[in-house]
């Protein structure tokens, strides 16, 4: 937030002599004043942690303060801890910003300084519409650039990211580092456009744990594309976290279930290179949608074979309508598990056991039966390998 509402705020707490604060609409804190030994445990939890407990906001929320054309007088609420206040709607050329609170515990607010108050709440309403207009071209003129450091073209990749860093727009400290956030509706339908806004606010929260310079963001049609610097993801390790369960909550509706799922591509030296994270960072995700065992969150570094198979065109992969994966499949979807458990085991028959609650020997048994069924020899190295990345290639595929 900028320094000029922070100052309207000292300014009207000074005249005042009493703590002033400013939030938005999820009344988390803009800027307040300094605070004396008296303020409610309400504004102490505010200030400290930039956000407000369920049942505040639940208390809070039934005054439907978005709707209130003038201030409005809450009780003190001795269950939360909360003295009496004053909520004095924040607006601008008729939309709500949230609200300018007064806290009334040694003594009633008069009318006259509730008039100034009043004013300065005004003042603040027109800093914030100024605020989020230039916000919105700043975003617009972001998300165009950003288009064009992911495009194709290596000479609109260059320029792109030198229009970034001379605009200030991104400030390129270290490497840069994509974050991708996937959803994948359950009936393998297009996305809504609700769907892509959840992926828009869900890019928006994530983005307010790394500095404003140090991140981009863009919807595309099926996903989210978030650009940051390497030094800031080790700085907020829980960035792809953050996205995941924001996306993961507000998508989880009973009419639409989808799967959503985080890739993170590896870090680029130069700005104008992040079209290589970009695309590292959707196939894993991809590789993620498609294999349980990456999810919810895969980064490109650690997808092993599967970096590779994810890369190639789905006209290369080899078909599996008359491969041995398939014939697993047909006789029993349980031998496509023990072989591909065995596989990734590296042929340890107990681990494979543990992991299935069986006794070794009914592993033993259906290891013959994959042999009879596949006609392969898993005691030779290269049958083994054609097995293990047919399966590895059926999980791209999405067969199984």
């Amino acid at each position: 937030m900028s320094n000029e509402l922070q100052h309207l705020v000292d300014a009207l707490a000074q005249r005042l002599r009493r703590p002033v604060a400013v939030d938005d609409t999820t009344f988390r804190l803009l800027a307040y004043s300094s605070h004396g030994d008296d303020v409610d445990e309400l504004r102490k939890t505010a200030v400290l942690t930039r956000a407000v407990p369920p049942d505040h906001v639940a208390w809070l929320g039934r005054y439907e303060l978005s709707k209130a054309a003038h201030p409005v007088r809450l009780p003190a609420n001795p269950e939360l801890r909360a003295h009496p206040r004053i909520a004095i709607p924040v607006r601008c050329q008729g939309m709500h910003f949230g609200c300018l609170w007064l806290i009334e515990h040694d003594a009633a607010i008069g009318d006259a300084d509730l008039a100034v108050a009043s004013s300065f709440a005004d003042r603040a309403g027109e800093i914030l519409f100024r605020e989020r207009v230039l916000s919105e071209l700043q975003s617009a003129r972001s998300g165009e650039l950003l288009r064009d450091l992911l495009s194709d073209d290596p000479d609109l990749r260059l320029a792109a990211a030198d229009r970034l860093t001379e605009s200030a727009l991104f400030t390129a400290r270290g490497a840069a580092v994509c974050i991708t956030v996937l959803a994948v509706p359950a009936d393998g339908a297009d996305l809504y456009e609700d769907d892509r806004l959840a992926l828009s606010v869900s890019l928006d929260r994530a983005a307010r744990s790394v500095p404003t310079r140090e991140c981009l963001r863009l919807m595309r049609p099926t996903h989210g594309v978030l650009i940051t610097t390497e030094p800031a993801v080790h700085r907020c390790q829980d960035i792809a976290t953050t996205l995941y369960d924001t996306a993961s909550r507000l998508l989880d509706r009973a009419d639409n279930r989808h799967t959503v799922v985080v890739g993170i591509g590896p870090a680029v030296p130069a700005l104008a290179d992040t079209v290589s994270s970009y695309r590292g960072a959707l196939q894993a995700a991809r590789v993620a949608a498609a294999v349980p065992a990456f999810r919810p969150v895969a980064e490109f570094g650690r997808l092993g074979v599967y970096g590779l198979l994810v890369g190639l065109p789905p006209d290369r992969l080899p078909s599996q309508s008359d491969s041995i994966v398939n014939r697993l499949l047909q006789a029993d979807p349980v031998l496509f598990t023990t072989a591909e458990l065995f596989l990734d085991r590296a042929g340890d028959v107990r681990a494979v056991a543990d992991i299935l609650s069986v006794h070794r020997a009914s592993i033993y048994q259906r290891l013959r039966r994959i042999e009879h069924v596949t006609g392969i020899d898993l005691a030779d190295g290269e049958q083994r390998l054609a097995l293990h990345l047919g399966i590895r290639i059926a999980r791209i595929q999405r067969l199984v």
